[in-house]
């Protein structure tokens, strides 16, 4: 069972009242635990990644931070138990500080998916064994990801015959080098005695995100992301941070370490940046070839803008931000309300994704919400309405305000859509000429508890749009404390009725009490066509409390850990 992480250092705390988003991140912090989660297959995650991201302090330098990738093959990331993870020592550069690392030194995972724009970050410290065992874990941001799709080394991933050069500036070569990169990640740590520890982060863009501005000194924007400021805190508290960036089409990577500031009050020359961070370099190391491996980009990250006009030519430009009209407004219950948002084009989605929205008219700060975007799409490519549903929360800042101020016009912004938490996926069918074909899992299990509800909803309604529904079993259960709370119950029966095969069923745990793994089964079973669990897919959606719980109790009951699906915005 995970536990919750409590607090926020003095350094995240300042960054946070600087940004305007210490109301935010104090939303997130349940987010953080202190322990990976086998039943949501963290542990699987780690070990399918064949590319990852350490940062680990240098102890015989006067605590120099360094990023350390880490190039090798699925299983070189072992979780050992669920607060200690295992880092095999061929996936780490020939000759790469990593090697030497201290028990009790701060260390900090970031493993990445790039193709899916999945990263999970893991904070802790080096064990006796030499393993980093686990203090905090976390889901973080994918605003940011370019996707790449990985083209593994037919030999071995690691060069050992690569030659480290090191050196205390940047030559011109290693400048053109950073300034053509669309990525890069950074490391930083806050001490013991500031309550923090080591963190190492991804930060993404287009070409030319970074600016050379001296042979020892760069820059680079910051977007606006989960408002937590990881990052940006401890180097509030302690200035000395470590940044590398990585060649995907060459293997080639330059690990520096140095100094950085937050420039809070910046000149504006980055297009959508909230902030600027600048790095004075100490010592680098460039390794050409070091990996092995080599990586296709799909794209870059529709929430990253253009950097001074430096748009791909063979790309469509980015279609958010995006000004979005409140046309509607329907009451739902005591406590909910669903809005509905028209843009002036089409918005590619599925049912169940999420949108990201800025309201810059509530208080003297923007304030970024996310929600499930609870209507289907009318289009497998898209639709140019969207509807949130969104409910009153106590001392819910965007929330309350939406419900009791909110008028039709009303004008915000749309930064994008995303999420994989969606049971309809695009498939490409070539026939005499290739078309984009929705296609569902054969059988389905869709749990949701409270406002959870919407994801679900926008999925079942989903699978009547595309006419999906001889192709699907659907097996839909809900929590709701009181019954006056339900929403959307008429249309549900309605459906359940409707469609070949699907159950719907309520549960009111101020009456029936919680959903426990013996209900769940009984509910499950009692479907007319209750198959083998271990061919079901669930999707589950609630407060993370009622995901973790659903989540162990499906395994229990059969159902792969790799076919739980659950999202969480940590952003």
């Amino acid at each position: 069972m995970t536990t919750t992480a409590s607090t926020y250092h003095p350094g995240e705390l300042a960054a946070q009242d600087k940004a305007g988003t210490r109301g935010v991140a104090a939303e997130l912090l349940a987010g953080k635990t202190d322990t990976l989660s086998f039943s949501k297959n963290h542990d699987a995650f780690l070990a399918a990644q064949s590319f990852a991201v350490v940062s680990s302090v240098e102890s015989d330098s006067g605590g120099a931070m360094w990023v350390t990738p880490l190039f090798g093959q699925s299983g070189d990331l072992t979780a050992v138990s669920e607060t200690e993870i295992a880092i095999r020592a061929t996936a780490i550069p020939p000759g790469d500080f990593l090697h030497s690392r201290q028990p009790h030194s701060p260390i900090s995972l970031l493993g990445i998916d790039l193709n899916r724009r999945i990263r999970h970050r893991i904070n802790g410290y080096v064990n006796e064994q030499g393993n980093l065992q686990v203090t905090e874990y976390s889901p973080n941001c994918p605003k940011y990801i370019n996707r790449r799709e990985i083209i593994p080394s037919t030999t071995e991933p690691m060069n050992q015959d690569a030659v480290r050069q090191e050196r205390t500036a940047l030559t011109s070569s290693d400048q053109d080098f950073l300034q053509n990169m669309d990525t890069l990640w950074i490391g930083s740590y806050a001490k013991d005695k500031d309550g923090g520890g080591a963190d190492v982060n991804h930060r993404g863009g287009k070409p030319g995100m970074i600016r050379v501005t001296s042979p020892r000194t760069f820059e680079w924007p910051e977007y606006r992301g989960n408002g937590m400021f990881y990052t940006s805190g401890n180097i509030e508290v302690n200035d000395k941070a470590g940044v590398t960036v990585v060649d995907f089409t060459t293997g080639s990577m330059i690990q520096m370490t140095g100094r950085a500031v937050v420039d809070w009050n910046h000149d504006g020359s980055y297009e959508g940046a909230t902030r600027v961070m600048k790095f004075t370099l100490e010592r680098l190391v460039r390794t050409d070839h070091v990996t092995n491996h080599r990586w296709k980009r799909l794209d870059y990250s529709p929430y990253s803008p253009n950097i001074n006009g430096t748009a791909d030519n063979d790309e469509e430009d980015s279609i958010y931000p995006m000004p979005v009209t409140l046309a509607k407004i329907v009451t739902e219950s005591r406590n909910v309300k669903t809005f509905r948002w028209v843009a002036s084009r089409n918005i590619p989605f599925l049912p169940g994704q999420y949108a990201t929205f800025e309201f810059k008219n509530i208080e003297s700060q923007p304030q970024v919400r996310t929600w499930t975007l609870s209507e289907t799409p009318n289009s497998i490519h898209g639709d140019n309405t969207l509807d949130i549903t969104v409910k009153r929360i106590p001392g819910g800042l965007v929330t309350n305000w939406l419900h009791d101020y909110a008028e039709t016009g009303l004008q915000i912004t749309l930064l994008g859509v995303q999420g994989e938490m969606t049971a309809i996926t695009r498939v490409v069918k070539t026939n005499n000429e290739q078309q984009e074909q929705p296609t569902v899992p054969e059988n389905l299990i869709l749990l949701s508890a409270g406002i959870g509800i919407t994801p679900n909803v926008a999925m079942v309604r989903g699978v009547g749009a595309f006419v999906l529904q001889q192709q699907t079993k659907i097996q839909m259960i809900h929590v709701e404390r009181y019954e006056e709370d339900l929403i959307y119950q008429s249309e549900l029966q309605r459906r359940a009725r409707n469609y070949p095969y699907m159950t719907y069923t309520n549960v009111i745990s101020s009456k029936e009490g919680r959903l426990n793994q013996k209900k769940l089964s009984n509910l499950l079973t009692a479907s007319p066509w209750a198959g083998d669990m271990k061919q079901q897919e669930a999707y589950i959606c609630g407060p993370t409390t009622f995901m973790t719980s659903m989540t162990e109790h499906l395994v229990a009951l059969g159902v792969p850990a790799a076919n739980i699906h659950t999202e969480s915005f940590e952003f």
